[in-house]
């Protein structure tokens, strides 16, 4: 057998391997081209943008977007969120929806780019690119809530607020929230009925004594959610911060009165009496309770202090006059199982004593003002009760 030579057997496989790199060189070399190819895709996508060919850069910035590999660059979604952002805003300028709607939701389309930038950038440069167009996109967001909160669009409004709130804490922005603009995500919630976000930012709000207003809108969400445990404590802190604010002393009261709680009631309105001696209301408000559990001595007392400090307030004298009648009534009625004469007689004196007293003070309304409806209905109801008719007939022609 003749034996080959050395540089026969190897030329084969050496003419193999040579093919063999060719082919992996052409395999690179297509690649290596590819990559400058995308790259210039994406240049000309921030071309259009910039010329305002918003169709044409929304066709190439999709085709990035849905490619393996540009859409692993970061760029390519910064590109895709610049374009959302300034169609919109060109949009919204120009009244066309053609721009403002060039996608659906286009603002959240916007901020989901940025977001998805943000977060493929592992160097962090883009960060100072990002940093004007978030700002931007959180006004956007705000004028967008605002507008849909006019048209009552409460559900939409909320959604537009509280991403402008949460642009504004993102922590490279070192900016913080506007608490006008936290108020109006709240509000938002609150009108759209989502007690908890309404909760979540008045709470926020309530907590940095932003206004009386806010603890009330909060106590109200919290009232709605059935926590009235929570209510009663969002109140008493806003009556220790805003100086016994009526509103909050009379909404606490109120609410301890709702829940049987008539001591608690009382003891809330004592304390702001003693921090604002000279409110009426406060005294009125005590007025009402006593009549209510048909304390009546203890209502007039608490009317008549009303009386001193705002002697015009005439439902004050007519709660009075009120009281009086329903003590004469209730002295009549027990009076009914006395057997004793003398002891009835002297049972009648003292109801009778309470009804003139009761006819005195509705006079002193009428007095004041003799042509308030209320005064003049509630005096000729209190004659016909004690059958003094010829005045009840001269104020009944005076009923309208």
């Amino acid at each position: 057998m003749q034996m080959l030579k050395n540089n026969e057997f190897l030329q084969p496989l050496f003419l193999s391997r040579f093919n063999l790199i060719i082919v992996i060189f052409l395999f690179l070399g297509g690649c290596t081209v590819m990559q400058p190819l995308q790259k210039r895709k994406l240049i000309g996508v921030f071309h259009l943008i910039e010329t305002a060919r918003y169709a044409d850069a929304k066709t190439a910035a999709e085709e990035l977007i849905n490619d393996e590999e540009t859409a692993q660059w970061p760029r390519t979604w910064y590109a895709r969120g610049v374009l959302c952002q300034n169609a919109y805003r060109e949009g919204i300028k120009k009244n066309d929806k053609n721009l403002s709607e060039l996608y659906p939701d286009q603002l959240f389309v916007a901020l989901e780019s940025f977001d998805k930038a943000l977060e493929l950038d592992e160097s962090g440069r883009i960060e100072k690119q990002l940093a004007p167009r978030y700002v931007l996109l959180a006004n956007d967001f705000q004028i967008a809530g605002e507008r849909h909160f006019r048209n009552n669009k409460f559900g939409d409004a909320l959604r537009a607020f509280a991403q402008a709130v949460e642009i504004s804490e993102k922590p490279f922005l070192e900016m913080r929230a506007d608490t006008n603009l936290i108020f109006n995500a709240g509000l938002a919630a609150f009108e759209s009925q989502d007690w908890d976000k309404a909760i979540k930012y008045f709470g926020r709000l309530h907590h940095k004594h932003y206004s009386a207003n806010t603890t009330h809108l909060l106590y109200m969400a919290q009232l709605n959610k059935s926590d009235t445990t929570a209510a009663k404590k969002t109140l008493s802190e806003g009556i220790e911060r805003y100086k016994n604010n009526e509103e909050l002393v009379l909404l606490l009261a109120n609410l301890h009165f709702s829940s049987n709680d008539t001591s608690a009631a009382l003891l809330v309105l004592n304390k702001a009496i003693g921090s604002n001696p000279d409110n009426h209301i406060f005294y009125y408000t005590k007025g009402l309770i006593y009549q209510k559990t048909e304390q009546f001595i203890e209502a007039i007392d608490a009317y008549q202090e009303a009386v001193r400090y705002a002697p015009d307030e005439l439902m004050a004298y007519v709660n009075i006059a009120t009281s009086y009648y329903n003590i004469g009534v209730e002295i009549d009625e027990n009076a009914r199982a006395i057997m004793n004469g003398a002891m009835v007689r002297e049972e009648k004196e003292k109801s009778a004593a309470a009804y003139d007293n009761a006819i005195a003070w509705l006079d002193k309304a009428y007095e004041r003002d003799p042509k308030d409806q209320e005064v003049i209905r509630r005096l000729h109801g209190l004659y016909r009760a004690l059958r003094i008719n010829d005045k009840a007939r001269i104020l009944e022609r005076k009923i309208r």
